[in-house]
């Protein structure tokens, strides 16, 4: 059985088709053996009835009195051909008519056989019967040598014991051979997958020409590189914007510090270079620290702090907080529905911020923001709506990229640093839910949902 467990496919494949070939070859075996014993048993029963319904017809025709010299001489005459058969008379008394001392009884066999031991110590299978006729009465015992029949059957064992392992033997070559063979196209596709490399993600396996069994496994490779292919080409744009967002920052800085080092400078003029300076590095450590709170969602950090929020209550306290800018806006806030979930509320909080921020920026003066919340039986959801020019087609689908921006021309450092929506997709899926965004003409809803069940990692 450990063997069946093997950690090749192909040894395991062998070993069952061996296992199959011996126990057919047992079991045809055995069937074998068993008709062929039957028919020899079956046969030596047979002659041995045969050659009673002879001597019994040669009793009929006895002259009474009978002559035994010529009985018995009738009877060895019957028997000369056959040196396996042997045959005892006696008479009522029990004395020897023919063949001298009636052998030892041993033990009964089936159908009225017995199994005899002669004096020479052979044993013999016998039938016992009686000669009843109007000249004698005598008994009559018969029995057949099974030397040659058990010589037979040994020699149909033996032979088949061979054929069978020959048989077990070529199976399991051809088993090997079989399989080696049907598993070359896996050998092939290991090759292929061997060959790719990351400065070339673009090769895939093949899906034509190839068993059904595998292009199932193609298929999903495939697909798989696919992911890793696109999953390397947003890093690779990660870094370049990474690199880009910090290469603004520090160029300001450095040629701050240049003009500023140029020439004497007052008190009051170091302390405004100084206060610019320390703006751009907190403008540098709050994107640093947002990057860090992806990095650590990306690799599986789970949320922590769980406790029973209210959602309605933490978007009053993003509205509180974002008063002054509604108000210098001109963009009133609307709320409808309300829920109870166990959550982190401060990344709750902060999803429903960076939300309201990007609705803040993208509504008209006059216009309204509405925030909703719908509760089903598996999650609650939090939509954002606002009205104002619609968010592309084209783009509705990356507006949840890190570092994505519509309006990402870099002549100008635009407002915020892209990581918003990112971090509120990273907070929804900490929480088992997702991000989704929504658009018209003159409308874009952008929410998340978050699941009723603590995501469990």
């Amino acid at each position: 059985m450990k063997l069946l467990n093997a950690p090749s496919i192909q040894l395991r494949l062998i070993l069952v088709f061996g296992t199959i070939a011996l126990v057919g070859s047992c079991i045809a075996g055995t069937v074998l053996f068993k008709v062929l014993s039957y028919q020899v048993r079956h046969q030596e029963f047979a002659e041995l009835t045969g050659k009673i319904e002879l001597i019994k017809h040669l009793a009929s025709l006895q002259e009474n009195p009978v002559d035994v010299n010529a009985f018995s001489q009738s009877i060895e005459t019957l028997l000369g051909g056959h040196k396996h058969l042997k045959a005892w008379i006696t008479d009522y008394e029990g004395v020897p008519i023919y063949g001298g001392s009636p052998p030892q009884m041993k033990r009964q066999i089936s159908n009225g056989e017995f199994l005899v031991r002669t004096s020479d110590g052979s044993e013999l299978r016998a039938l016992r019967t009686q000669l009843r006729t109007d000249s004698l009465n005598y008994d009559l015992v018969v029995a057949i040598n099974t030397k040659p029949g058990n010589e037979l059957l040994y020699a149909f064992g033996t032979t088949l014991l061979a054929v069978c392992a020959a048989w077990v033997v070529c199976v399991s070559m051809f088993a090997a051979w079989a399989v080696r063979r049907s598993l070359s196209s896996i050998r092939q596709l290991s090759e292929q997958a061997s060959r790719i490399r990351p400065e070339d993600l673009s090769i895939r396996l093949p899906i034509e020409n190839i068993d059904t069994e595998l292009r199932e496994l193609s298929i999903a490779f495939n697909h798989t590189l696919d992911r890793v292919q696109e999953a390397y080409r947003q890093m690779e744009g990660f870094n370049a914007d990474v690199a880009h967002e910090l290469r603004t920052p520090l160029a300001t800085l450095i040629s701050g510090s240049e003009i500023t080092l140029s020439r004497a400078r007052s008190a009051e003029e170091l302390r405004e270079t100084v206060s610019s300076h320390l703006e751009e590095l907190e403008m540098v450590q709050l994107m640093i620290n947002d990057m860090l709170f992806l990095a650590r969602a990306d690799s599986g950090a789970a949320v922590s702090e769980l406790t029973s929020t209210s959602i309605g209550k933490e978007i009053a306290i993003v509205i509180d907080y974002y008063e002054a800018m509604l108000e210098e806006s001109g963009v009133a806030v609307n709320t409808v529905g309300n829920a109870q979930v166990l959550a982190n509320s401060r990344l709750i909080r902060r999803a429903i911020s960076n939300l309201v921020s990007n609705a803040i920026k993208a509504s008209p003066r006059g216009e309204s923001i509405t925030i909703g919340i719908h509760e089903d039986p598996e999650a609650i959801q939090i939509i954002v709506r606002n009205s104002g020019a619609g968010i592309p087609v084209d783009i509705l689908s990356k507006i949840f990229d890190r570092f994505f921006r519509a309006d990402s021309a870099r002549t100008q450092r635009p407002e915020g640093h892209g990581l918003g929506l990112a971090i509120v997709r990273a907070i929804a899926r900490m929480h088992g839910g997702d991000t989704f965004a929504r658009s018209g003409q003159k409308w874009s809803e952008v929410g998340f949902s978050i699941s009723k069940e603590p995501l469990k990692r």
